[in-house]
């Protein structure tokens, strides 16, 4: 028996209005799941057709590895830590991978790995940011630098162009950013704080990059020097060539040359502009950086970035190994999509209708067939009437609905109703299939 008192308690829980959620994480609806899903397998396969790998790693890592140096830097307080076990949450993939290969040396390289999952970080929930997040990453470890930078990003704009997304691709180099500094006699110990400050140019605009360069102490010329670089105008051999009059190490443009000359080769459609404001993560960045933005409709934020990380693989196996990636976020990219006015809410293409319960298991062996044929069928699993059972395949977007009664079950035909036009046809089951097959190639 349960008490009067447990019974209340029950009933108070039941009854609850606002059920508690977390912040800065979210429920997809089934229509949302499918169309994130949908863009995930074309965003694998391309990542697959340029040799990619798959790893898979814990979603979990030790809180030590994410606070190493040259990993997450200041990001560190972002992390979900479970204090208990000394293990916090993913940050992202590219600590994971230097701590996995560094754990496995014996891998060849170069070695090309990609990984699609969710990581989390404790950061402030706002519009296109969120606390539990998808990211779809592509990294490099070994390899030529210009080749491996350019294979990176060539990659992940050809992915890109396979959902439909229209990018612009900003491509900086902190080679460049550092020789420049130093071009300008600026103490090497104040790079990282002027990093920091041009790192926020989108978020405080020219004249707040001004006003916190300043507040560093940098006086009048050098703050003028760094403004004019980071808002550069021309084309991308017009920006080499005035920060190439600056700097005495000139290998960092030959690099960054020759990745955009390569990166020519991989006939995506997005503009690749360098834009010398594009610094991105402070800790471990060393080389080329890369940020993608979307374009062409009213929302400009980042969908992804990245760049080269020489240094982190060494954290964990105490030799240099050269290494870039780059990561795409998905909800971001689903959100600037439309995720959640897309229409379709099942992946079958077909909902078998059944007139009577007796027609079920004809029904179901119908649903079968067509299956083992590739075509994706739903049937009918409650009680209830031919014009409710429409009603479900309308509501659900089917593209047919397949009526089996009495005469259909006798003759072995299916009746095909077309659910875009509205037409029905008594056909042969195999003259179904072709039909359906037929409409889906074209």
């Amino acid at each position: 028996m349960i008490s009067t008192a447990k019974k209340e308690k029950m009933q108070k829980v039941f009854k609850m209005a606002d059920i508690p959620f977390p912040r800065g994480v979210r429920d997809l609806m089934p229509n949302e799941a499918l169309f994130r899903n949908e863009v995930l397998k074309k965003i694998e396969s391309v990542y697959q057709m340029y040799g990619f790998l798959s790893i898979d790693t814990p979603t979990f890592e030790s809180t030590k590895v994410l606070k190493s140096n040259n990993t997450i830097g200041e990001e560190a307080k972002l992390i979900y830590e479970m204090k208990d076990d000394d293990v916090a949450l993913r940050y992202d993939f590219t600590v994971s991978l230097a701590r996995y290969m560094a754990m496995h040396q014996e891998l060849p390289l170069p070695f090309k790995r990609y990984c699609i999952g969710k990581s989390w970080r404790r950061d402030e929930p706002q519009y296109l940011r969120y606390r539990e997040f998808t990211q779809a990453d592509v990294d490099i470890v070994g390899g030529r630098p210009a080749a491996a930078d350019a294979e990176i990003l060539g990659t992940s704009a050809v992915a890109l162009d396979a959902i439909g997304m229209n990018c612009i691709y900003k491509i900086s180099s902190r080679k460049i950013l550092n020789e420049f500094l130093a071009s300008r006699k600026i103490k090497q110990e104040q790079y990282v704080p002027i990093m920091r400050i041009i790192d926020k140019f989108d978020k405080i605009g020219r004249d707040g990059v001004v006003s916190q360069l300043g507040d560093l102490g940098l006086d009048r010329d050098n703050i003028s020097a760094i403004d004019e670089l980071i808002n550069l105008k021309g084309t991308n051999e017009e920006k080499l060539d005035y920060v190439g009059k600056m700097i005495s190490d000139k290998s960092s443009i030959a690099e960054i040359t020759e990745t955009l000359e390569l990166l020519k080769l991989y006939n995506f459609k997005g503009a690749m502009e360098i834009d010398f404001s594009i610094v991105r993560g402070i800790a471990y960045y060393t080389g080329v950086v890369f940020e993608i933005k979307a374009s062409g409709g009213e929302i400009k934020s980042s969908v992804g970035g990245g760049g080269r990380y020489d240094n982190m693989v060494g954290v964990f196996s105490g030799k240099q190994v050269p290494a870039v990636g780059i990561s795409l976020g998905i909800d971001r990219i689903l959100d600037i999509m439309g995720i959640s006015s897309s229409l379709k809410s099942s992946y079958a293409d077909v909902f078998i209708i059944t007139v009577n319960d007796s027609n079920y298991k004809y029904a179901l062996k119908m649903a079968n067939l067509f299956r083992r044929e590739g075509i994706a069928t739903e049937i009918n699993l409650a009680t209830r009437n031919i014009s409710n059972q429409l009603s479900y395949a309308n509501s659900m977007k089917f593209r047919y609905a397949m009526i089996i009664g009495n005469e259909e079950e006798k003759t072995g035909k299916v009746k095909l109703r077309d659910l875009l036009s509205g037409e029905e046809t008594l056909l042969l089951v195999d003259e179904a299939i072709d039909a359906i097959k037929g409409q889906s190639k074209q």
